[in-house]
């Protein structure tokens, strides 16, 4: 005897909302994983959350790809076998990946030329509004594709469509050579991670002409993670990464990469978020 369709539709409507969501069905059996390809901005070094999780996973075979940010997440909604290492985690991008969370980071930031301060428009607090220097302003803004800057500051540059005052770049790495641009005047100002002007000046870039801001309501820090693709792959892939991650030792190595990362200030003020989220990293987050 065939079931009425309203019967049919009530069965079937869980797996149609799952899958409208974004989520996928568990395989039967979980696929073998017997590579990964790691994504990396920079050609020569490897990061070191990726050398960590390397070493801890000896059966599997690890190769490197260096691509610029754009074409990196391009190969996680391919669904190609490969991870990317310090991405911010935002929904959107849930949408397309696991995530292995392993860093807090401090959150995006404005680097603008001094000479041009008086021209940026903050608040009370010392804040960009990012918003009315981008629509309203005269200076010349840019920014990396493919990369992003934490959920506010990332739908306000989706909303843009063709500014000629703010320009996108797709270029080699994450976005490090717009500091080049910035240092020869090509640019007026970036969105950038917090702490750029060190890694100006470690690269020998004179950083006096420079000024870091941060940027109103963009107060909260980023949490990073390993990106896999969103397939039955990517979560076999993030669930033995997180498996190496989610101890007390993968958790100090994973703070001890990112001390330099906060200001004294900032440090002190995000503290308690910062204990709570290296607590929750020194346990798996995902279940066997």
């Amino acid at each position: 005897m065939k079931l009425p369709a309203l019967l049919l539709a009530l069965f079937a409507w869980p797996l149609t909302a799952l899958a409208s969501q974004g989520i996928s069905q568990p395989d039967a059996q979980p696929p073998a994983l017997e590579r990964i390809i790691w994504m990396k901005a920079d050609a020569k070094a490897i990061n070191p959350a990726t050398a960590y999780i390397v070493e801890r996973l000896p059966a599997i075979q690890h190769e490197y790809l260096s691509v610029n940010a754009l074409r990196s997440w391009q190969m996680i909604e391919r669904g190609e076998h490969a991870c990317r290492p310090v991405t911010v985690r935002t929904a959107q991008r849930e949408q397309q990946a696991y995530f292995a969370d392993t860093h807090l980071a401090p959150p995006a930031e404005l680097l603008v030329r001094r000479d041009k301060l008086a021209l940026v428009p903050r608040n009370s607090a010392g804040e960009v509004d990012l918003e009315l220097l981008i629509n309203k302003g005269s200076l010349r803004g840019a920014y990396a594709r493919g990369r992003s800057y934490g959920e506010a500051i990332d739908r306000l540059l989706a909303s843009q469509g063709q500014n000629k005052q703010l320009v996108d770049y797709s270029m080699a790495g994450y976005g490090s050579r717009l500091q080049d641009m910035l240092a020869r005047d090509r640019a007026d100002y970036l969105i950038e991670s917090n702490g750029a002007l060190a890694q100006m000046s470690a690269r020998n870039i004179d950083v006096k002409p420079f000024v870091d801001l941060p940027i109103q309501g963009a107060s909260e820090p980023l949490v990073l993670g390993i990106a896999c693709p969103r397939t039955a792959w990517g979560l076999a892939a993030v669930k033995a990464i997180d498996q190496v991650l989610g101890t007390p030792a993968g958790a100090a190595h994973m703070r001890k990469t990112s001390a330099d990362w906060f200001s004294g200030a900032a440090l002190e003020r995000l503290k308690p978020q910062i204990e709570q989220f290296y607590l929750r990293r020194s346990k798996p987050h995902y279940s066997e």
